[in-house]
């Protein structure tokens, strides 16, 4: 079924004013227009980038924020994960560094006192130095321990998974409670970055190219119209179909994977149209009325279809020629 886009060029009004019966009488001259046919071709969208937050850790989900269909800004917290054996590690090692902290501060008093003692000549040198030596060791055993204390911090922190963009929640493949292991996808989800991508049968690849615009039709959403930019075409086919983003004008709330008709040019052709206020029926027959000599008659046309275009017209396939002179219908009683 071929669909016509906006005429090339409208119709030439001619506005006069025609005695008869006293009223004025709006007038114009018909003249051909050119038009495209477009073919809708099923394609799919698809998101522009997919994203996917994966454990980092083994444990359990101890609380899970995000559910299907939801939207999250990157940097979101959307599931914690705790490893059990984390925490005793840490308290392990706090007391540990409690401990260290205690005698490093016991050997540097006792090196302020022994060092005082020493400049009087009342204890030796060589042992002052070797609790030197010793103090040196207890505070590079107390750095190494707030290290690795550090990251274990760093490690409980991998537990917090983040949305890695903004994005919609696409899939969610645990729940809480459940037992993760490194590596397992908990969530996947579609950016939303104003990008969709298009994929379309091969034999439509000459006909999309970066920087050109498609028309898109939504079928299950009333049909909706949107135009959309092509702003890059892959290079590769996948399973037998082009590849192509474009952005779409005013932007595009589709469902991942929906079906949408890309309409495509399959040629133009001269037809005549008129308003379709210029278009009477009586008895199932189209009449519009013609100028012929110095009076108006009806003549019967001939429409492609009962319906109008975006533009208000209807496309007449016979009973009227390029340069007649039609007129509003007469007003009956």
């Amino acid at each position: 079924m071929a669909i016509t886009s906006f005429p090339a060029f409208l119709l030439a009004l001619g506005f006069a004013f025609v005695s008869g019966s006293g009223v004025a009488a709006q007038t114009l001259t018909v003249q051909e227009s050119i038009v495209v046919d477009y073919r809708p071709v099923v394609a799919r969208v698809e998101s522009g980038d997919t994203a996917t937050a994966r454990s980092r850790l083994q444990g359990v989900v101890t609380r899970l924020a995000i559910d299907e269909g939801v939207q999250v800004k990157a940097g979101t917290v959307v599931a914690v994960i705790v490893d059990g054996t984390l925490q005793p590690q840490l308290a392990a090692l706090s007391e540990r560094i409690s401990g260290l902290q205690a005698q490093v501060r016991q050997k540097e008093a006792d090196i302020a006192r022994h060092a005082s003692l020493q400049a009087d000549g009342f204890y030796p040198a060589a042992r002052l130095e070797e609790e030197r030596t010793a103090l040196n060791v207890l505070q590079r055993s107390l750095g190494s321990a707030t290290a690795e204390r550090r990251a274990l911090l760093a490690r409980q922190a991998e537990g917090q998974i983040k949305a890695p963009a903004d994005a919609r929640v696409t899939q969610v493949n645990v729940v809480d409670g459940a037992i993760v292991s490194p590596g397992e996808t908990i969530a996947r989800f579609a950016t939303l970055d104003g990008i969709v991508r298009l994929s379309l049968p091969e034999r439509h690849a000459s006909q999309i190219s970066e920087g050109g615009t498609v028309t898109l039709r939504l079928p299950s959403r009333s049909g909706d119209i949107r135009t959309a930019t092509v702003i890059k075409v892959y290079p590769e086919l996948r399973d037998g179909a082009v590849v192509a983003d474009a952005t779409v004008q005013g932007g595009l709330d589709a469902l991942v994977g929906e079906r949408v008709d890309v309409l495509v040019s399959v040629g133009e052709r001269r037809v005549i149209q008129v308003p379709a206020n210029y278009v009477s029926t009586r008895y199932g027959v189209d009449f519009v009325r013609v100028k012929v000599a110095d009076r108006f008659v009806d003549a019967p046309v001939a429409l492609a279809a009962p319906l109008v275009d975006v533009n208000g017209q209807l496309e007449v396939l016979s009973g009227l020629r390029v340069g007649d002179v039609i007129t509003l219908p007469e007003t009956r009683k």
